[in-house]
């Protein structure tokens, strides 16, 4: 069970700095302004929510193979991290600055 944690982990961590890159590109900018990143990720959040949720278990059925846990095991862990929506915001938030300050200083 913990691998799986793990892997959910990082498949969420993959999927939002790949949309984090897509629209930096897409706005032809570096970095998400302060002002602006509450209204995008909130945006981001809420429309590719379902679509994460499909990417983590397609991705975790080719990955595993026969060693899926089954999609009950893996929609409940998703129930649980997706419980709280503004919880879920604010981490994607927080990494961001973090990611975008470590950018700035180098």
């Amino acid at each position: 069970m913990a691998d799986c944690l793990t892997l959910i982990k990082e498949l969420i961590t993959f999927y939002v700095k790949t949309n984090y890159e897509s629209y930096l590109k897409k706005n032809n900018i570096q970095v998400i302004p302060k002002s602006d990143l509450d209204k995008v990720v909130n945006e981001l959040y809420t429309q590719n929510k379902e679509h994460l949720r499909t990417f983590i278990i397609s991705s975790m059925k080719e990955l595993l193979k026969n060693e899926y846990p089954g999609d009950l095991v893996v929609r409940n862990i998703l129930i649980d991290i997706f419980r709280d929506d503004e919880l879920c915001k604010t981490t994607i938030i927080t990494e961001i600055n973090i990611y975008q300050k470590k950018l700035s200083t180098q």
